[in-house]
């Protein structure tokens, strides 16, 4: 089972979050004031068919507006976003991502590697759901690269 990617439907819920529902045919999740959601860099937020994408220096590609415009959907109602890339185990990456993030109209999000408990969800181009009991909703996309 798979969902076209839509813009989340977000309500205020106050004094804790946000109701949102982040796939047209699932119930609302609170997300409340701690929480962020995720956004992978490369191949979720930006193309990966650039040229030299996978060489040294590795440039950022062009980014898809479509998840442009749900990670600006959840700035604009006050959910916290951040990019979740492993090009940030490289310290020095992460001013090269806040700039392209900044460059294309997301302002100043944080840039990690690392989960936490206030991870709620995250969006990314090779990640499998599971949901128990033992269900595959979702399968990656094949990968263009080898």
């Amino acid at each position: 089972m798979s969902a076209k990617l839509s813009l989340p439907d977000i309500k205020p819920a106050p004094p804790h979050g946000h109701l949102v529902r982040f796939l047209p045919d699932e119930e609302p999740v609170l997300v409340q004031k701690a929480h962020w959601i995720g956004f992978d860099l490369d191949g979720t937020l930006s193309r990966t068919d650039n040229p030299g994408h996978f060489e040294p220096p590795y440039p950022i590609g062009e980014p898809f507006a479509e998840m442009l415009a749900v990670v600006n959907a959840l700035k604009t109602a006050g959910v916290q976003v951040k990019i979740f890339t492993a090009r940030a185990c490289e310290p020095s990456n992460v001013a090269v991502v806040k700039a392209w993030a900044h460059k294309h109209g997301l302002g100043d999000l944080e840039v990690t590697h690392q989960k936490d408990y206030d991870l709620l969800r995250f969006y990314d181009d090779r990640a499998i759901q599971i949901r128990w009991p033992g269900t595959m909703i979702t399968a990656p996309v094949k990968s263009q690269h080898v």
